[in-house]
């Protein structure tokens, strides 16, 4: 028997799960829940189900883990989706062509490499062992991210810029492990001729994703650099609070963001901190589900407190959603150069 069915198999079905989950807060539907992705894998596992009837509810997930926090039994629904989903991916145009795109083009997006922002590859230093990676969707879809966090560092930290390859991470959440792996691998080599030691990224997800990675390069998230520059800057009259991007606090990156936040500006701690919906491909497969999600969240975001995450997929799938005043970990310290 499969390992990951075993860890299935240890969900009582006492439904502690249901609070946590995103997908269930926002669409209230029982069959969406964890405690239903667990039964479904149990019965297909017992021959009880056909392929079909399993498969769109088991990518019906944001790989978020927070089911994974509170329940009782310590089942681990999440990497037991992802086995899933590695073995069983979803028949979808829009997530073969993101994956095709990630593997030929260098970003899901189906972006050409000329969108990058060229300013980048000029503010590099060749020469430097400490590497900046914003992300495709960083470079892609919210540029003032590496703009603000360049802004930061410049004359503080010589950095190389790599801003030509996508780390993998939506095809290993997805299920397309193998062409995940073969980015990896090429990611790998390309990092080892650049010299580098130290990667730095934008992107929550790409922090997460390079953790995998079996390299002896040590990876930090931006709110980990930008923490060591706090006495040189200057606090701004803003009320922040702040959204915990699922990979981030999955790798207890949660203080470093909330020191910032409390020392560059009047920072109130939100009630409560949920899944924004977008992530394991749910943005990409189904739209109207990720978006609910993220509206319940921001439900009762209040006017006039800036919401500030550290996760351009969440930022942007936030603003999306909302007309609220949003912003990066990176724009606030900028503000206060």
């Amino acid at each position: 028997m499969n390992p990951h069915q075993c860890d299935i198999f240890e969900c009582g079905s006492c439904g502690y799960c249901l609070d946590g989950c995103a997908v269930y807060s926002a669409t209230y539907s029982e069959a969406l829940s964890p405690r239903a992705k667990s039964i479904l894998l149990r019965k297909y596992a017992e021959g009880l189900l056909d392929l079909q009837s399993v498969t769109e509810r088991l990518y019906t997930c944001t790989m978020c883990g927070r089911c994974e926090d509170v329940c009782p039994s310590h089942a681990k629904i999440t990497q037991a989706v992802k086995t899933w989903r590695a073995a069983h991916p979803l028949e979808n145009h829009t997530l073969r062509q993101s994956v095709q795109s990630a593997c030929e083009m260098g970003n899901p997006y189906t972006r050409p490499q000329s969108e990058r922002e060229s300013w980048l590859a000029l503010s590099s230093d060749p020469e430097a062992d400490v590497a900046y990676f914003p992300g495709c969707t960083t470079s892609l879809m919210q540029p003032q991210i590496a703009q603000s966090f360049m802004r930061v560092v410049k004359d503080r930290l010589p950095l190389q810029v790599i801003d030509d390859v996508c780390c993998g991470s939506l095809l290993s959440r997805t299920g397309f492990l193998a062409e995940a792996q073969e980015i990896m691998e090429r990611n790998i080599t390309y990092f080892k001729t650049k010299g580098i030691k130290t990667l730095i990224t934008s992107c929550a997800g790409c922090y997460s994703h390079f953790l995998e990675y079996p390299f002896n390069i040590r990876v930090m998230h931006t709110s980990e650099i930008l923490n060591t520059y706090l006495d040189e800057l200057e606090p701004q009259p803003l009320c922040t609070t702040y959204h915990d991007p699922c990979h981030l606090l999955r790798n207890s990156i949660t203080s470093q963001p909330r020191r910032i936040l409390s020392s560059l500006s009047s920072y109130t701690e939100k009630e409560s901190q949920s899944c924004c919906g977008a992530g394991g491909g749910m943005l990409l497969n189904f739209r109207e589900v990720a978006d609910s999600i993220c509206r319940t969240m921001l439900k009762n975001s209040l006017p006039d407190v800036t919401l500030v995450t550290a996760c351009p997929f969440c930022l942007y799938h936030m603003k999306r959603n909302s007309f609220h005043k949003m912003m990066s970990i990176e724009e606030l310290v900028a503000s206060c150069v």
